[in-house]
């Protein structure tokens, strides 16, 4: 088994404050989407705030990536408006890392759910990539 120093109970807090690049520009007439945070930008801050607190902890040559996310977008949050990520290891199982995920705004809590990172060797990985696309 890899050895790293991924443990059951570590977490991070990733703060950020909702930009334009933060959203997805509605196509219809109000444009009301236009000043709120997009679900895919939530996820994406998920995404990085795991991986900066996750990959440093690995030997090197090695990485996590996603693996499954559940994740449940409760309440919109405006452009300007700051929001906390607070992402928690709970179980670390070989390669396998679970997570859980809540988000909050000045008002209260915008998001929650769950993710499972899995740790990969990088070459390994890239190589996997390969071959695949050499298949088609």
């Amino acid at each position: 088994m890899l050895e790293h120093k991924i443990v059951a109970g570590m977490s991070t807090i990733y703060k950020k404050e909702v930009g334009h690049s933060d959203t997805l520009p509605s196509h219809n007439a109000s444009g009301i989407m236009d000043f709120l945070i997009s679900t895919p930008a939530i996820l994406t801050m998920v995404i990085e705030a795991t991986r900066d607190l996750l990959d440093p902890l690995l030997p090197e040559g090695h990485i996590t990536v996603g693996k499954n996310m559940e994740l449940s977008h409760e309440r919109p949050t405006l452009i300007g408006e700051t929001i906390t990520l607070v992402i928690t290891v709970t179980q670390v199982k070989g390669e396998s890392v679970f997570l859980d995920i809540s988000g909050h705004d000045a008002t209260g809590i915008i998001c929650k759910g769950t993710y499972e990172r899995s740790i990969v060797d990088k070459d390994h990985l890239i190589d996997i990539a390969y071959r695949r696309a050499k298949a088609r």
